[in-house]
């Protein structure tokens, strides 16, 4: 069966109205000749009655007839002769119509084999009509949210392959030491109270370790999920910070007190500095008080500097209605080619995943987070390790 195709519709479609119009055409001329045909009748009668030869009369009858016969026979070849002038020229139209308009068609259909195949990369070039020209546009922006899709998702694939890897290696590590702590008390290596503590104690740091790494894998899934309801406030900056501050320093000095905590051996100051603001900026105290957490223990574990010096300061940006918020140290920085991947899911600086504890997560969901709240975050050496985190402030 014939499927219909653009250039059958268009020439149907003219056609069907040069024969609409023609035969409407036939049907008034119809009707006039035949007023026309009567009228003439009539005058024939009229100078029939006044000729008295009967041979002259039927002279004048015949040559009527003749004469109507053949203008009725030139009528009707004149509206063949223009039907079939108007199918020809329509014809002509009709392939010129349709092979302007299967050009576009063409570069869409070759298009979209392309997309088939998954060749991406190559768009349609199109200049004419304004309409093909939307369509075709339409369809290069179509191939290219599907491109950064693919490519969305194989990142993603290799995101979560890294994360397979990772977290394998970042759980059996700790479980290698737990159930070595453990072997070792059950074997007896551990003979006196002290040993055994010392077991006990890195045995439950190690726990501490996996019990890190589950909630923070817990905590991205609900990030990048959708399902973590941020409470957005209006905050204000410097008395957050200070109060921020003032806690975390009396969670450290616990720290070092116990010694089977993980940061027991570290020298920390942790300093505030926020000249006196008095501007409100928008977070989620909760989650703002997340992203500085992670700031702070990644430098704790990652900066070596003796003590360890971490300043929190917080000023207004010189142009634009944002505060940012700076969490520096004193170590050694990060190599500079390294920084523009440190916020990347799962990126560690040792790639080795064997000299520092840590998943690669903490600086990505401060990243997350600070994106969540309408801010952007952004790193380099200064003196140290500084991490830059602008937030929207509340309009005056």
């Amino acid at each position: 069966m014939d499927k219909n195709t653009v250039k059958k519709r268009i020439f149907k479609s003219n056609a069907a109205m040069i024969l609409v119009t023609l035969g409407l055409f036939l049907v008034i001329n119809a009707f006039v000749i035949k007023i026309y045909t009567e009228y003439i009748e009539k005058e024939v009668k009229t100078i029939i009655e006044k000729v008295a030869d009967e041979s002259q009369v039927e002279e004048m009858i015949k040559d009527f007839t003749i004469y109507r016969n053949e203008f009725i026979i030139l009528f009707v070849l004149d509206g063949i002769l223009c039907i079939a002038v108007f199918i020809i020229v329509n014809r002509l139209f009709t392939k010129n119509l349709t092979a302007h308009i299967m050009v576009p068609l063409d570069e869409l259909a070759d298009g979209a084999e392309r997309i088939k195949n998954n060749q991406l990369s190559q768009d349609i070039v199109y200049s004419g009509d304004v309409e093909f020209e939307r369509v075709c546009r339409m369809f290069n922006d179509m191939q290219k949210a599907i491109l950064a899709e693919q490519e969305k998702n194989i990142k993603y694939e290799k995101a979560r392959t890294d994360m397979i890897a990772g977290i394998s290696h970042d759980l059996r590590t700790p479980l290698t030491a737990v159930k070595g702590t453990i072997k070792g008390m059950l074997d007896g290596v551990a003979k006196t109270p002290e040993q055994r503590e010392r077991f006990l104690q890195a045995a439950y740091r190690r726990t501490g370790d996996m019990d890190i790494l589950l909630r923070q894998m817990i905590y991205l899934s609900k990030l990048e999920s959708g399902n973590l309801t941020l409470n957005i406030e209006s905050v204000k900056i410097s008395d957050f910070i200070e109060s921020y501050v003032r806690d975390k320093n009396e969670l450290l000095d616990v720290s070092r007190e116990q010694s089977g905590c993980v940061y027991s051996d570290k020298a920390v100051i942790l300093e505030a500095e926020t000249q006196d603001l008095y501007e409100s900026i928008l977070i989620d105290r909760e989650q703002f008080a997340r992203i500085l957490d992670n700031l702070v223990d990644n430098s704790i574990k990652y900066a070596k500097a003796e003590p360890l010096k971490i300043k929190i300061s917080a000023m207004k940006k010189a142009q634009g209605q944002y505060m940012r918020v700076c969490v520096r140290d004193n170590g050694e920085g990060v190599p500079e080619e390294k920084i523009s991947y440190i916020f990347d899911e799962f990126y560690r600086g040792d790639e080795s995943r064997n000299k520092k504890e840590g998943s690669g997560l903490g600086l990505y969901i401060v990243k997350c987070l600070a994106e969540e709240m309408g801010g952007s975050v952004s790193a380099e050496n200064n003196g140290g390790f500084a991490v830059y985190i602008d937030l929207p402030m509340q309009e005056q």
